[in-house]
């Protein structure tokens, strides 16, 4: 009786082991959903030059930014003439036609050409600390096509316009300190966050003795994950806006955040979507199997 009584004390103590395991399988998985999907973010999208362009190219088409570029082009044109009683005038008419020119579907392509340009700009900010370079797009192609438009116009001294250097800064390097140091780790980190939620929430349904409910828990600790996903992106657009250059157009540094994080803002509320479909599919599985084991009573004679 005694040998009996120690086997029964280990398997209870083996079956609470394992199920304490598997919680902390489960929750370490839960938090490595959104940390997987950050670090994907950043090494394949914010890393990569094509994706990258993909992602802003849409917007070339956004009111805001095209006005954003519009006022910049106009300043950095202004800056370089003075034309006297003239100044005004011909502010305007360089407005008008920086505005005309971004309504243009040559415009697109000039966006892309600086997008292009920027993401270089953006991986050498986020990656030396030491180059104190402002995150910023450079607007040159676009300055030369107001002003060959403004030529084409016959608009009085528009040749004499300078070539200039005009851009737009989104984030100062000084604001960049943190930014800097979490993008390394999920660059770093890759896919490989990902990959362990993956493993170890298998893991974790594998230990569990009763593994439909193990399954319902996961699936909504992952829409829980897709939740906090959702609230640190929306915390970092917070942030970012309120950092952003005075002078600068917030509804545009909006829509450059909203188009760079678009990935990640469809990857939580699919999270969300799945982690609740799978949790109640689960949970009324677990239920079901458990009402079909249930001893069946005799029938009174």
């Amino acid at each position: 009786m005694a040998e009996g009584e120690a086997r029964g004390r280990g398997r209870g103590a083996g079956y609470v082991v394992r199920a304490v395991l598997a919680v902390v399988l489960a929750v370490v998985a839960c938090v490595c959903v959104p940390a997987g999907a950050l670090s994907v973010w950043a090494k394949y999208e914010i890393g990569d030059t094509d994706t990258f362009v993909n992602s802003v190219s849409p917007l070339a088409s956004d009111r805001d930014v095209r006005e954003a570029v519009a006022d910049a082009v106009t300043d950095g044109v202004m800056r370089q003439v003075d034309l006297g009683a003239l100044q005004d005038q011909a502010r305007e008419f360089v407005r008008e036609a920086a505005v005309s020119f971004t309504g243009s579907p040559a415009f697109r392509d000039a966006w892309d050409a600086a997008a292009r340009g920027a993401h270089k700009a953006v991986l050498e900010a986020l990656s030396d600390r030491e180059s104190g370079k402002d995150i910023r797009i450079d607007l040159g192609p676009v300055t030369k096509q107001v002003k060959q438009q403004l030529i084409d116009n016959h608009v009085p001294y528009a040749d004499r316009i300078p070539d200039t250097d005009t851009s737009l800064t989104f984030v100062e390097s000084r604001e960049l300190g943190t930014a800097r140091k979490v993008f390394h780790a999920f660059e770093t980190a890759g896919p490989w966050p990902a990959v362990a939620a993956f493993v170890l929430g298998a893991a974790s349904i594998a230990l569990a003795h009763r593994r439909l409910r193990a399954l319902s828990l996961l699936a909504f600790g992952v829409a829980l994950a897709g939740v906090a996903l959702r609230l640190t992106l929306m915390a970092g657009r917070d942030e970012t806006l309120g950092r952003i250059p005075s002078g600068f157009s917030r509804p545009a540094a909006g829509a450059g955040y909203d188009a760079l994080t678009h990935a990640l803002t469809t990857a939580s509320w699919w999270l969300v979507g799945i982690g609740c479909a799978a949790g109640v599919a689960g949970a009324v599985a677990s239920v079901v199997r458990g009402r079909g084991s249930l001893p069946k009573r005799p029938r009174p004679a």
